[in-house]
């Protein structure tokens, strides 16, 4: 009997044991443990209302690695396109992705250039091999010292520039002969102002990354830019413009130094320096992340994702940049009057327009992104849960979006009405939105960035009628230049060479450019509230600004919506 209480005591023990388990499970479940826990709050895919669409064919590639990595396939009239695939060059119609042609056992995985309907394309043994693109048909045109460790080339021209461990090399396209050899150089090319600029990386007590300018004719060495530079980021002209990446000290003041270069001489001829480090802050854990030039804008952004725009032209002292707040990280841009942001939380992407910094979100995003792309109208995003999506960048609409095993892209390519999709190991082709066939149009400033102000112009009393019609971004009233200064007895003047407006009243003379947010009177740079903008073919200026240029009195009457101008005022 006591036998029996003690066995019904011991089961009764470890249900309770049991129960006790089970609610600590269920409550673990409900009620995470923020140290043992983490939800990202993703949006369940049920609630993703973007359409799928299928592939129209899908064939096998090489997998990507750490030596070959993606390689963009190369198409000719949007009918045939070329890839490598286990040493072997195929041919294939891009409507169906039919095998027409295949040529070679050991070629280089990806290299592949085009050139007045030729294929050239190099062996693993340093040969280069050119091949008829439409039947296939091959010749070898020239061979390496089979010593080099690696190769890569480039066709331009006439020329072959050939690159491995031994130098760079420059062969006769036609005979295959060497002209000339470099051994200062092992890196391929790029072709400006009648010299060659390559990128090289060299060891000593650190390692510095710099450009040798050759000459072009004879391969001889005519500069090596001194110190430690990026690559070229712009050329304006005899004007190189690279990054100084020297490494920075606790004495730094700025975080990104401009280096301007004299491409005749690689002499340092002029430094921009951007972006203050901040007071109080060590200089050394300050950095910037990201660094674009596109025309005459510079963006930078930093660690602490502020972006900070300046104008190339502008003395820093003098004209403040615009910076640009977000808590996402800058990606891509500018393009279409737009910067591309990933968000906060990783899961998405939107934009920021340029002129107002209004946010554009794209739909549908839902996991981290791969890959992001830009072409026409269209923005491609590659997700890490194998998804891809096409999106109109503008609007920011989802169209579509399609389904691979993979979780990293290689560029995508937009070919007449098909998407091509690298995905490791497959390429797909997928049918292009119809919105997304269009080559975009504008900069992207014009739509819902500006509008019409029905407003009237006063001059000394005088009412006027604006022809055209005053603009408005934001809170700010914009002018057309032309016909203001007109109306107030000023004359303008246009340079076509330097795209730049002056602006004459009496004995004063202001120079204006679109894009840029300074005038320029005598020799000195003035700010302004907003850089000018042509919209319509004429130039805008804000009405804030012309006044202090001209030296006359403007006021903004809102009760009328008049912008009243006094010539009797002394500059």
């Amino acid at each position: 009997m006591k036998s029996w209480k003690h066995t019904t005591l011991t089961l009764v023990a470890a249900g309770l044991l049991m129960s006790g388990t089970a609610a600590a499970t269920a409550s673990a479940q409900t009620n995470p443990d923020p140290n043992t826990s983490y939800d990202g709050q993703t949006m369940p895919a049920v609630s993703n209302k973007v359409p799928f669409a299928k592939p129209i064919w899908t064939i096998e590639l090489d997998k990507p690695t750490i030596e070959n990595s993606y390689q963009a396939p190369i198409v000719i009239e949007n009918s045939i396109f070329f890839t490598i695939k286990g040493g072997v060059l195929q041919a294939r119609t891009i409507q169906t992705g039919k095998l027409l042609w295949s040529y070679g056992t050991k070629l280089q995985a990806g290299a592949i250039q085009l050139l007045n309907g030729s294929l050239y394309v190099s062996g693993q043994d340093g040969s280069v091999y050119q091949v008829a693109a439409q039947t296939g048909t091959a010749k070898r045109i020239y061979q390496a010292n089979k010593k080099s460790t690696f190769s890569q080339f480039k066709v331009e021209g006439n020329t072959l520039y050939f690159a491995s461990s031994l130098g760079l090399v420059s062969v006769n396209l036609a005979t295959g002969h060497e002209r000339w050899r470099n051994t200062d150089v092992n890196s391929i090319p790029v072709k400006v102002g009648g010299k060659l600029l390559v990128l090289a990386m060299e060891s000593g007590a650190i390692t510095v990354t710099t450009t040798y300018a050759i000459d072009e004719a004879t391969g001889k060495t005519i500069w090596r830019l001194a110190g430690s530079h990026s690559n070229v980021l712009k050329v304006d002209g005899e004007k190189l413009y690279f990054v100084n990446d020297w490494p920075k000290s606790d004495t730094t003041k700025f975080l990104v130094d401009l280096d301007v270069v004299d491409l005749q001489t690689g002499s340092v001829i002029e430094t921009k320096s951007f972006v203050p480090v901040k007071q109080g802050e060590d200089p050394m854990y300050q950095y910037a992340s990201k660094l674009v030039i596109e025309g005459n804008d510079v963006y930078v952004s930093t660690k602490d994702h502020q972006l900070y725009h300046y104008n190339l032209n502008a003395d820093p002292s003098v004209v403040k940049p615009e910076i640009i707040q977000d808590d996402g990280t800058w990606i891509a841009g500018p393009y279409n009057g737009k910067l591309i942001y990933k968000n906060g939380d990783n899961i998405g992407l939107h934009a920021r327009k340029i002129v107002d910094h209004t946010p554009v979100f794209y739909q549908g995003l839902d996991n981290p992104a791969s890959r992001v792309d830009l072409i026409d109208s269209g923005l491609y995003v590659g997700q890490t849960d194998g998804e891809v999506y096409a999106l109109n960048v503008a609007t920011g609409k989802a169209l579509s979006r399609y389904q691979t095993s993979a979780r990293s892209f290689g560029p995508f390519q937009v070919e007449g009405d098909k998407l091509l999709v690298q995905a490791e190991g497959k390429l797909y082709a997928f049918t292009l939105p119809a919105e997304l066939r269009k080559p975009i149009s504008g900069t992207g400033l014009g739509t819902g960035a500006f509008s019409k102000a029905a407003a009237s112009l006063s001059i000394d009393g005088q009412l006027k009628k604006f022809e055209p019609s005053m603009m408005t971004t934001g809170n700010r009233m914009l002018v057309p230049l032309r016909f203001l200064v007109g109306e107030i007895g000023a004359t303008t003047s246009y340079n076509t060479q330097t795209k730049q407006t002056t602006v004459t009243r009496g004995d004063r003379s202001i120079i204006l450019a679109e894009g840029a947010p300074f005038a320029t009177v005598g020799s000195r740079q003035t700010p302004l509230s907003f850089a000018p903008v042509i919209l319509g073919g004429s130039l805008y200026i804000p009405v804030s600004d012309i006044g202090k240029l001209l030296g006359v009195e403007v006021k903004w009457n809102g009760g009328t919506r008049t912008v009243e101008v006094s010539t009797e005022v002394a500059g």
